[in-house]
């Protein structure tokens, strides 16, 4: 059986366009409630980010961001209440957010959402905030904790 060129290119474009739409479809509906036992990071084990406070965040406003994690400088002093964490996955569709120390907010470039100092929904299309996580000092050394 021959086919001629137009029908090939048809044919071929018309399964190209069905997969892109699908994979879009697919990628824009992975939302799901984070529950304990599906949250970003495993409930009760440590995310693996640690931070020498002897040289890391030691403004107001500093921030690091790494291994998943942003870690945020919130106010003077060594204590857990000086720092905020939070799983940088954005909790619409999983794309890594980012922090902006100027307007200390976040802002999810993969689909537009934003989030406010505190981690709160400011903007969708996400349906909640970032996930907080727990913060440890033992010594200068703090530990993320999920």
């Amino acid at each position: 059986m021959k086919i001629n060129r137009e029908e090939f290119l048809n044919k071929l474009s018309g399964g190209l366009a069905a997969t892109c739409v699908a994979c879009l479809a697919a990628a824009c509906s992975k939302e799901e409630p984070v529950t304990p036992g599906n949250s970003a990071i495993p409930v009760g084990n440590t995310s693996g980010v640690t931070i020498n406070l002897a040289t890391e965040l030691r403004n107001v406003n500093d921030f690091i961001a790494k291994s998943g994690v942003i870690v945020i400088r919130t106010a003077t002093g060594n204590t857990g209440n000086s720092f905020a964490a939070f799983s940088s996955s954005c909790p619409h569709a999983g794309a890594t957010v980012e922090y902006n120390s100027s307007t200390t907010s976040f802002f999810c470039s993969a689909h537009g959402s934003a989030f406010s100092a505190n981690g709160s929904l400011v903007q969708g299309p996400a349906t909640r905030g970032l996930t907080k996580l727990i913060v440890e000092i033992t010594g200068s050394t703090l530990t993320v904790k999920s």
